[in-house]
């Protein structure tokens, strides 16, 4: 069973107003090459085409555009063979026309193999508003002044990316959410320096249990769990507790006693085994090892007791 067609429509806006161009952009997938077919685009109604581009490597073709009942169809017959696992682009540009009622209104693609009755299809939905959502804020008798409210539009649309940045905030604090240049930001308030060479969703990762992590520095679960953050396994982690022999009248040899200067308080043993480093030169092999064992080090070093020393065994 060969693989399904594969059709994405998107378009660069989804509220929009009277005036306003609105860009489609539709993708094609082939699932094998050799096969020609049709893309049938269909604009919403009230918007009419103005411009079009095609795949890039048809910079020939061009679409028929077709009117019935209202509906402009852009439809494209590409001849030439599709490659598989190549996704031909396509970007229809509309201008919204006037209206005197907010409309909800659908544009559906759909792609056609040649010689076949199977197609791929997809399909959003568009909200055009006839009056600027700000007139609400005006008096009433302003509502009804048609120069009022595409003046009030103008400024509306200059300003909604602010204000859709302004909605947006909470997911900036989120370091789930944020931007990637903005987790360095996010880090700075936590007095956590991130380090850039580290993939994205260990920072993120990082970034998110840094608070949790500060709290119990100096302990053997935070330890763990830093070093499972950048590395992705599980570490050992030995605590030597013995005491020393004191000479009195209730000294004893045994269990948790230690005699002799091989006794070092305050040591512990971490073993992690890592995954082999997946480098076909040596010397790129051997010089992510090191880089990967100074982060290790630097981690133990930054997070342990002060008083504590370590043996660091990697497998």
């Amino acid at each position: 069973m060969s693989a399904p067609w594969v059709v994405d429509h998107a378009a660069s806006a989804y509220r929009c107003y009277p005036g306003e161009t609105v860009v489609f952009r539709t993708r094609v997938a082939a699932p094998e090459p050799g096969c020609a077919y049709s893309l049938a685009i269909v604009l919403p109604a009230g918007f009419g085409p103005s411009a079009y581009r095609g795949p890039a490597r048809l910079s020939q073709a061009a679409p028929r555009f077709l009117l019935d009942e209202g509906l402009w169809t852009v439809l494209w017959e590409l001849e030439a063979p599709a490659q598989a696992g190549v996704a031909d682009d396509f970007e229809t540009s509309a201008t919204v026309q006037p209206t005197n009622a907010d409309r909800a209104l659908i544009s559906r693609a759909w792609a056609t193999p040649a010689g076949s009755d199977a197609w791929a299809s997809a399909e959003i939905a568009l909200e055009v508003l006839a009056k600027g959502r700000w007139l609400r804020y005006l008096p009433s008798i302003y509502e009804e002044d048609e120069l009022m409210g595409r003046l009030v539009m103008l400024f509306e649309s200059f300003w909604s990316p602010i204000e859709q940045q302004i909605d947006e905030v909470p997911a900036y604090f989120d370091s789930g959410l944020a931007p990637p240049q903005f987790l360095p930001w996010l880090a700075s308030w936590l007095n956590l320096t991130l380090d850039e060479n580290w993939p994205e969703a260990k920072r993120r990762r990082l970034l998110r249990s840094a608070a949790s992590l500060f709290r119990r520095r100096g302990t053997k679960a935070a330890l763990l769990e830093y070093l499972e953050i950048y590395t992705g396994v599980h570490a050992q982690i030995t605590e030597y507790r013995a005491v020393d022999l004191r000479l009195g009248p209730d000294a004893r040899l045994g269990p948790r006693v230690a005699l002799g200067r091989g006794n070092v308080p305050g040591v512990f043993t971490v073993q992690l085994r890592l995954p082999a480093i997946d480098a076909v030169d040596p010397r790129e092999r051997a010089r992510l090892e090191a880089e990967r064992l100074h982060v290790i080090e630097s981690i133990i070093e930054a997070e342990k007791p002060a008083h504590t020393s370590y043996r660091l065994q990697i497998v």
